[in-house]
């Protein structure tokens, strides 16, 4: 995209964008533009010979986000200047405003596009359909994010991590720009016999945004918006920021494994209460689900043993969205048990699967990953047919365990069967991954596999290798985080004769994508830097 040389934003500007999570630049359009937009965006038909968005999205408007993203970062545009209209509704009733974030599986730093904006062709007066805004709402989010990654779509609501609401009272040419997890949300138009129309674009980085350790001074502005270490000093609030430790002990713990599980059977990770949550079971005593804890992601300390009683374990997956903690386990006898928790400390049993090999639990938002399922999931191995995996679905737990509503999502390749199965989103809101442990007919060890699915819900093509890095293959691969098109997570992988805990990533932008072990703190860092928390 061609940029004007000449910046548009003053000091002031940018400290407000960093501030306050927005930022609003008057006479962006000019009236003559404004006033055909308006007039062709009401008329029944379209004139071949003018693009509202295009004629609306004026240089100035590409200069400023230049001027936030910086040189480094090239743009692209998404969505094009959709028209967010709110026509005269006088006898709804108006609502109180609850703030959202966007996106489906929102994340710390920017999953797509980095900045949205709302051109605003005609006058917006109170209650006559206002964008309504959250100040400062994106810092408050990260501190909530910090305690826990996966909080986000039930934490934005929350008026204490949301704040006041407030209407922006716009002039026809206004352009407001927002931060991706800006929280915010629409109005109604109860007062204006007008139609209010405002043009929706979403500014995608051609490249990760990615601020690592560079220093503050050469940051732009979006990277100190999305850096964890930046925002962390500049305001003085925690967002849990931490280096990995160099000594001696952790370098071998990265290196090597983490050798503390002993004979792990299966194991299941996520971050919650500002660490890593670590479930396992045993080959000595696979009844006993224990855990463990790590605020440095290196080093484990036991907490305890889970307050479940039931038979031997083969399968556990934990799996968030918003703030509960979900816990499936399925044992030998083929029962799967899925256990909500606020606090990692109490499990209440939602509901049960029979007849399963292994069952993991997600959450599908409708009609972006699947156009057919949508709700809770669980995808169910059968212990009948463990080359397929199922999807089951409902708005609560209990129907999605029922089955009333399934389909066919993962098939494996011919003679191999499915022994665990992971599912998250790498980018955006519709593109998501598979991976599974396959275990071909006649041999005792699995083999990593992966599928990028059209439709998380319909099995459209088969399992294919997961190329990785190492001898031995890895297993139970746990995603802990993600950043845009990338995965950081841990793996088991046999060393010596034992299985052991090893932090790794995938870049899923590359072909193959590639599992690749992060063996030393600054590999660890700059994959943790990837996803947001440096």
């Amino acid at each position: 995209m061609q940029i004007p040389d000449e910046t548009v934003l003053s000091p002031e500007d940018h400290e407000h964008f960093l501030t306050h999570g927005y930022l609003v630049v008057r006479d962006m359009v000019p009236p003559e533009i404004l006033a055909r937009a308006v007039v062709a965006l009401e008329a029944e038909g379209s004139d071949p010979d003018f693009d509202p968005a295009a004629a609306c999205t004026t240089s100035k408007v590409d200069q400023v986000i230049s001027d936030l993203f910086g040189a480094e970062y090239p743009f692209k545009n998404k969505y094009g200047g959709q028209d967010l209209q709110r026509p005269h509704q006088p006898g709804v009733q108006w609502r109180e405003s609850v703030a959202h974030v966007d996106d489906a599986y929102p994340t710390l730093m920017p999953n797509d596009w980095a900045v949205g904006t709302f051109i605003f062709l005609t006058p917006v007066q109170s209650r006559g359909g206002a964008f309504i805004y959250f100040s400062g709402s994106p810092l408050r989010y990260r501190q909530g994010m910090a305690q826990s990654f996966h909080s986000i779509k039930e934490l934005a609501p929350a008026v204490e991590y949301s704040g006041p609401s407030a209407e922006f009272l716009a002039e026809p040419g206004d352009v407001l720009f927002f931060h991706h997890l800006m929280g915010h949300t629409g109005s109604d138009n109860l007062v204006d016999p007008l139609t209010r129309h405002a043009l929706l674009t979403r500014w995608v980085p051609r490249k990760r945004i990615v601020p690592g350790n560079k220093p503050f001074a050469q940051m732009s502005t979006i990277e100190k918006a999305n850096s964890a270490r930046y925002l962390e000093q500049r305001f003085a609030v925690d967002l849990q920021v931490r280096h990995t430790p160099t000594n001696a002990e952790s370098c071998a713990i990265l290196r090597d494994g983490f050798s503390g599980l002993g004979s792990v059977k299966t194991y299941a990770l996520l971050h919650f209460n500002g660490a890593a949550q670590l479930l396992y079971t045993t080959a000595e005593d696979p009844a006993q689900v224990r855990h463990l804890c790590s605020e440095d992601f290196v080093h484990w300390r036991a907490v305890g043993s889970l307050p479940i009683t039931g038979g031997a374990v083969r399968s556990l997956q934990l799996h968030q969205y918003g703030f509960a903690a979900v816990l499936a386990i399925t044992d030998d006898e083929g029962v799967a048990r899925v256990y909500s928790s606020d606090d990692f400390a109490a499990w209440d049993m939602m509901c049960e699967v029979q007849h399963s090999e292994a069952t993991t639990p997600w959450f599908i938002y409708a009609k972006y990953p699947s156009k057919i399922a949508g709700g809770q999931a669980l995808y169910v191995v059968p212990e009948a047919n463990s080359s397929q995996a199922w999807c089951r679905w409902g708005e609560e737990w209990a129907a999605a365990a029922e089955g009333a509503e399934e389909s066919h999502a993962v098939q494996a390749p011919a003679g191999c069967g499915i022994k665990d199965l992971v599912i998250a989103a790498y980018l955006s809101d519709r593109q998501c991954a598979f991976v599974a442990d396959v275990q071909e007919e006649g041999r005792s060890t699995t083999k990593p596999c992966y599928l990028l699915p059209e439709d998380v819900a319909v099995a459209d093509g088969e399992l294919q290798p997961l190329a990785y890095i190492g001898d031995a293959p890895p297993h139970h691969i746990r995603v802990f985080n993600r950043g845009p098109s990338y995965w950081l997570l841990t793996f088991l992988r046999n060393c010596g004769g034992q299985d052991r805990l090893f932090w790794g990533c995938i870049d899923w932008e590359a072909s193959p994508p590639i599992l690749r072990p992060l063996p030393d703190a600054e590999a660890f860092d700059r994959a943790k830097s990837v996803v947001g928390l440096i």
